[in-house]
């Protein structure tokens, strides 16, 4: 089974609802981030980011398989969303926990 970690990054709006629909399809733990966006790819910028030009966004992460990959993205596509959602899939080649 191919494993990935999964981040979404969204608005902070959208954050408490997005984690909320992926916690009851996954039982991975879900990692979130606060960030700040700079460059020039403003398309899902509110009118005030784009002023600034700074996107406020989070990142939330996690583990998922290839095999799920398609369900999740739907899952998130179909959540009623203020924003724009981006992702990304990287294949882990390891991974443990130190004790």
């Amino acid at each position: 089974m191919d494993e990935l970690l999964l981040t979404f990054y969204c608005a902070n709006i959208d954050a408490t609802l997005l984690v909320t629909v992926l916690r009851a399809a996954t039982k991975s733990p879900l990692h979130l981030r606060q960030e700040q966006v700079f460059g020039h790819d403003f398309g899902d910028a509110r009118t005030a980011e784009q002023v600034r030009g700074c996107m406020d966004r989070t990142a939330i992460s996690f583990t998922a398989t290839t095999a799920t990959l398609d369900t999740l993205v739907a899952l998130v596509t179909a959540a009623r969303r203020a924003m724009p959602v981006r992702w990304q899939a990287v294949a882990l080649l390891a991974r443990g926990r130190i004790e």
